[in-house]
């Protein structure tokens, strides 16, 4: 499938090139999260694109050193995609479009999809906002089936896969929508609270150090309308 380039001596230029076409960087944005199959960026993440352009996108990636294809351990035909590192390079482009994106959902996407998954990506948009805590802890975020954790330390905070070296100053359990709807400030924390769907436990200066990590505030929906 052919693409219309661009044909500029300028490196943004040459990114859009081989990234800019509609679904590629959603392709590396669920890649982002682990090595995938075919049929789970079809059916599970990218719902509305074409099989054909995908398995086109998919091509064109592996061509140029972005992804790479290799096989399922334990299946002898089964192959998966996943980023090589030229396409983890992008993980701070990805970052970086989340963090933009946050302030930038509206009211017709409420109803859009949602997967765990991504929750991982906002966490790490949003941590990127607000100052790292003085002191090193780390918080827990079960969201849907994920499980994710925010280590701080050494005036640092990044998100880690697996449990931290230590036992976590906080625990945060949330349904997906919920937690995006939160990040994007269309929910307050108060209010998802008191719905039930938002559980919080743990230290409460560990929980006023989270939210300032996040630049999120304890408030409800209805508390800032009323303040406004």
């Amino acid at each position: 499938m052919g693409t219309k380039r661009y044909a500029q001596l300028c490196a943004v230029a040459a990114a859009l090139d081989l990234v800019g076409e509609r679904w590629t960087l959603l392709i590396i944005r669920d890649l982002m999260t682990g090595p995938k199959r075919y049929n789970q960026l079809l059916e599970e993440t990218l719902v509305g694109i074409g099989p054909n352009l995908l398995a086109a996108r998919l091509q064109m990636l592996t061509e140029h050193g972005v992804i790479q294809r290799e096989a399922v351990s334990g299946d002898g035909r089964g192959v998966q995609y996943r980023l090589t590192p030229s396409g983890e390079a992008l993980r701070p482009v990805i970052i970086g479009l989340a963090s933009w994106g946050l302030s930038h959902i509206s009211s017709y996407e409420q109803d859009g999809l949602v997967r765990a998954e991504w929750g991982r990506l906002a966490l790490e948009a949003m941590i990127t906002v607000g100052p790292p805590p003085e002191v090193d802890e780390a918080y827990e975020f079960r969201i849907g089936d994920e499980l994710f954790h925010v280590l701080c330390e050494n005036h640092t905070a990044r998100v880690v896969d697996g449990s931290p070296p230590e036992e976590p100053a906080l625990v945060v359990t949330c349904d997906p929508e919920t937690f995006i709807r939160i990040g994007t400030e269309q929910v307050g924390i108060l209010d998802a609270m008191l719905s039930g769907n938002l559980t919080v436990s743990g230290d409460s200066t560990a929980l006023s150090r989270c939210l300032t990590l996040l630049d999120l505030e304890l408030t409800s929906t209805t508390q800032a309308a009323a303040v406004s």
